[in-house]
């Protein structure tokens, strides 16, 4: 579900390894490029627990790293989060 552009948009592909979940960051923060995380089956498993459940994602994959997360919960690679949260110099 898309609240006026605040959600990100996601899709999923089905791998030989597992899945690979691609995410789009929400409109409101402009024109950034998809990324990807691939998950083995296990992971993409506990993934849905997480999209559609009350686990936090931290709890359901904890052997993912913070910007694997980062990009799964926000569709945002560390290079454009980091822009985003960068002080412009004054």
């Amino acid at each position: 579900m898309d609240i006026n552009g605040f959600t990100p948009s996601r899709r999923v592909e089905k791998t030989a390894r597992g899945y690979t979940v691609y995410v789009r960051p929400p409109k409101i923060v402009g024109e950034l490029p998809e990324v990807s995380v691939a998950l083995t089956l296990g992971q993409y498993q506990r993934y849905l627990l997480w999209r559609d459940g009350p686990a936090l994602i931290q709890e359901a994959l904890p052997d993912l790293s913070p910007s694997e997360r980062e990009m799964l919960m926000t569709g945002l690679a560390d290079e454009d989060f980091d822009e985003m949260t960068r002080a412009d110099d004054l």
